[in-house]
């Protein structure tokens, strides 16, 4: 099949640039370290959270058999997606951790590639399965069509046989049905040759992973992230991270959930004392915002109680496994209606007027000119869990097991609801129920409730008669602090899966007692169980991690050592940053390897300087190993650097340096290659082509 040049996407690609949707990421197109030096801007923040976030790759491996570390790969988001995407590749992340602000900053940042007309760009479209009613293909033309592109579909098949879209599909979990999901997996497979897709899901377990292999997991914030955007964020940053003492990661270890927390405290100076508590101050605080704007007459009475039954009617859906993200304008009109009569007078006409304040001040909007949403999907699953909580005497241990913990999509609303519940009793009920029907999910809910109800739930999980892997494992899944000594514990356990799982359960916690535990660990006989307590050390993040890493480079284990230059390198504050310059000077090459390579992850002025000095090290691995950061920076003055490297005394540097600047593939990297085609050495010449060719093929 030919390709079709003569449509022009320019149009397009400036809707996309120009919807608001979208734009902000021009503003927000920064690097991470600019956290820390310029005050962010609240009303932008509110919709953007440029974190630079991370993720890795997700290894298939045997139950109960530590991962390959060799098999994990940590990478930039953008970087991740951008890399897999031509052999398909499935984002996986929890509810609120970026996935769907990935895909749009990756749409707005290809389409500006777009408009620059190089050859072979590929035109990004978003495909939200959330919308789907018919076909995918129709999401494609739908998608086009609002931003000014009208093709049919004869005209999109050629496009996508031909090589011209990547196709940024969002919402595996969204999808409304079976067949939903069999007319993509169908539309997957035939066109997954041609046409590079990326997907996104929150679980492996909810609408399947359509035989894609290749995952990548989003990473939590960590704590120096969390801390240097709180107090960016907030003039009373450091007030509030005193209140937290130490529960920032329990309560805000994803960017949404971040956010949410600093506007409550920005406002209310309170500390929610549970995710679920955390939503309801902040619809409280959004309703008050609201408060002076002039709504319809009664509304404000009964605002909260028509979100919850609007939340709670679309988790229904059309069958028992199905929720509704969206619902048609006529038929959530009629809901609040039906829920109204006898309430009011009037109520067809207060549902009718009701409705357009709520669509212009709260939490839902209009998603098209029919169509209601939830501004997000965690938001309907609180608003549904408000709805559920004042029932729960009513409704029989069976049908709260049938009805409700028997089914995935009401997970997220039950954890938020349990963190809502007052008595002692009926959480420890819920929990016993929920453990009745698998014992995963009781383990999950066992960590939801208040604190204060902790230790009852968790002692419910150290009860079971099951094996000690999987207690472990359980426990570290309710990311409860009442868990640590029994996982601390098991770092002494004879078998050495009982260990590492331990290390990454106390990595989930990340408390003191936690940490202490952990630096314990990185002397264990097994490299599995040292790696995992060095990796779970990083995921932590704050100053006593740091400094067990610190001490980690000396290690006698060389996993060790190359482990805690990786997790230094995942942390990124300023002290890791110096360490891991210092890292570059360690006699061991895989730490001077594994330094190199995490100050490249880094990317900020100071990991770009010591890398820049690092191409001239007596060590041929830390040179090459500096020019290929370099190259995964891309910046300035990285390429730059990476051009007069091209001149470098060393073939090795000479190559990297070359094939650094081919993956950049931006104008200055490709003048820089084009000069290099006349070097004197063949070598740099040969590898110049090579690099300009392969930009070329992409």
């Amino acid at each position: 099949m030919v390709a079709d040049h003569s449509i022009d996407f320019q149009t397009y690609l400036e809707s996309l640039s120009e919807d608001e949707t979208y734009r902000d990421w021009q503003d927000l197109y920064t690097p991470t370290d600019a956290i820390d030096r310029q005050r962010l801007e609240p009303k932008k923040l509110g919709r953007r959270l440029d974190f630079s976030p991370m993720m890795q790759t997700v290894p298939q491996q045997p139950e109960g058999e530590a991962p390959d570390r060799e098999k994990i790969e940590r990478l930039n988001i953008l970087e991740g997606l951008r890399k897999y995407a031509p052999v398909h590749v499935l984002l996986v992340g929890k509810p609120g951790s970026g996935k769907s602000t990935a895909l749009e900053r990756l749409l707005w940042e290809e389409a500006q590639k777009g408009k620059q007309r190089e050859p072979n760009q590929k035109i990004p479209v978003l495909v939200e399965l959330r919308r789907y009613k018919t076909s995918v293909l129709d999401l494609i033309r739908d998608f086009l069509t609002r931003h000014n592109l009208n093709l049919n579909t004869r005209e999109i098949e050629n496009l996508l046989f031909t090589e011209r879209f990547l196709l940024l599909v969002d919402g595996l979990n969204e999808l409304p049905n079976d067949e939903a999901r069999r007319d993509l997996d169908g539309f997957r497979q035939k066109y997954r040759r041609v046409t590079p897709m990326i997907f996104t899901t929150r679980y492996l377990g909810v609408g399947g992973d359509l035989g894609i292999e290749k995952k990548l997991e989003m990473q939590p914030l960590t704590e120096p992230q969390m801390q240097h955007f709180v107090r960016a964020y907030s003039e009373v940053g450091d007030e509030m991270l005193r209140q937290l003492a130490g529960r920032l990661r329990e309560l805000a270890e994803t960017p949404l959930l971040l956010w949410m927390l600093c506007e409550i405290f920005d406002s209310a100076k309170q500390i929610p004392t549970s995710l679920g508590e955390l939503f309801r101050l902040f619809s409280g605080e959004y309703h008050k915002l609201k408060g002076d704007v002039p709504i319809a007459e009664g509304l404000r009475n009964w605002q909260a109680d028509l979100l919850q039954h609007l939340a709670f009617v679309m988790m229904q859906g059309d069958n028992s496994t199905e929720l509704r993200l969206t619902i048609s304008k006529q038929e959530a009109r009629n809901v609040l209606a039906t829920f109204l009569q006898n309430k009011v007078a009037f109520s067809d006409d207060c549902a009718r007027r009701w409705l357009e304040d709520l669509l212009k001040y709260h939490l839902i909007q209009l998603r098209t000119d029919d169509q209601i949403e939830f501004r997000h999907q965690l938001i309907q699953e609180y608003y549904a869990a408000e709805f559920l909580l004042p029932q729960l005497d009513n409704v029989s241990d069976e049908k709260l097991k049938r009805d409700y913990l028997n089914y995935l999509k009401w997970t997220e609303p039950v954890a938020l609801m349990l963190g809502l519940v007052n008595e002692k009793e009926q959480a420890v009920r819920i929990m016993k129920l929920a453990l009745d029907v698998d014992l995963k999910l009781g383990a999950r809910l066992a960590g939801e409730v208040k604190r204060e109800y902790q230790k009852k739930t968790v002692d419910l999980i150290l009860e079971l008669d099951i094996h000690k892997l999987l207690k472990v494992e359980f426990l570290g899944i309710t990311h409860s602090e009442y868990t640590v000594t029994f996982l601390s514990n098991s770092l002494q356990h004879e078998d050495s899966a009982v260990r590492w799982r331990a290390a990454e359960a106390l990595g989930e916690i990340g408390n003191q007692e936690a940490v202490s535990a952990l630096i314990n660990a990185l002397q264990d006989e097994d490299s599995a169980v040292r790696w995992r307590a060095a990796e779970a050390l990083g995921k932590i993040g704050n100053q006593e991690a740091v400094s067990a890493l610190i001490n980690a480079l000396h290690h006698k284990d060389e996993s060790v050592r190359s482990s805690a230059a990786e997790a230094l390198g995942k942390i990124g504050n300023q002290e890791a940053v110096s360490a891991l310059i210092n890292a570059l000077q360690h006699k061991d090459e895989s730490v001077r390897w594994s330094a190199a390579e995490a100050l490249g992850k880094i990317g900020n002025q100071e990991a770009v300087s010591a890398l820049i000095n690092a191409l001239h090290h007596k060590d041929e691995s830390v040179r090459s190993s500096a020019a290929e950061a370099l190259g995964k920076i891309g910046n300035q003055e990285a390429v730059s650097a990476l051009i007069d490297a091209l001149q470098h005394e060393d073939e090795s540097v000479r190559w990297r340096a070359a094939e650094a600047l081919g993956e950049i593939g931006n104008q200055e990297a490709v003048s820089a290659l084009i000069n290099a085609l006349h070097h004197e050495n063949l070598f740099v010449r040969l590898i110049a082509a090579e690099a300009l060719g392969k930009i070329g093929n992409q």
